[in-house]
């Protein structure tokens, strides 16, 4: 359940490619339960970030394969959107088991 939601400024262009498969080839992990969101940005104020993302990870997963997931996502997006990593912020939610619900159930792990 790695879900990625993506803020993007206006000024940033998607690449070609699929960047799911990106994010999994850059983390190691496979892309069969990930999604992204991408949405793009009206205003930022503040520190810019051509690219701001919140990843939301269960928290079955060990700390070794968070830290893939979020630095192989920083990756995906600097190749898929041609940005330097300093133009790229990530901050990673851990989800409890049980606070997730899908086709109505609970997801329980």
């Amino acid at each position: 359940m790695p879900i990625a939601n993506c803020i993007v400024t206006s000024e940033c262009k998607a690449g070609s490619g699929d960047l799911i498969e990106m994010w999994a080839g850059e983390s190691g992990q496979s892309c069969e339960h990930m999604t992204i969101n991408i949405v793009t940005s009206k205003q930022q104020l503040g520190k810019k970030y051509n690219v701001m993302a919140t990843l939301y990870l269960p928290s079955l997963w060990p700390d070794s394969s968070i830290s893939s997931l979020q630095i192989g996502l920083a990756k995906a997006l600097s190749q898929y959107f041609s940005l330097p990593l300093s133009e790229i912020f990530i901050i990673t939610n851990i989800v409890e088991s049980g606070k997730v619900v899908a086709a109505g159930q609970e997801e329980r792990w």
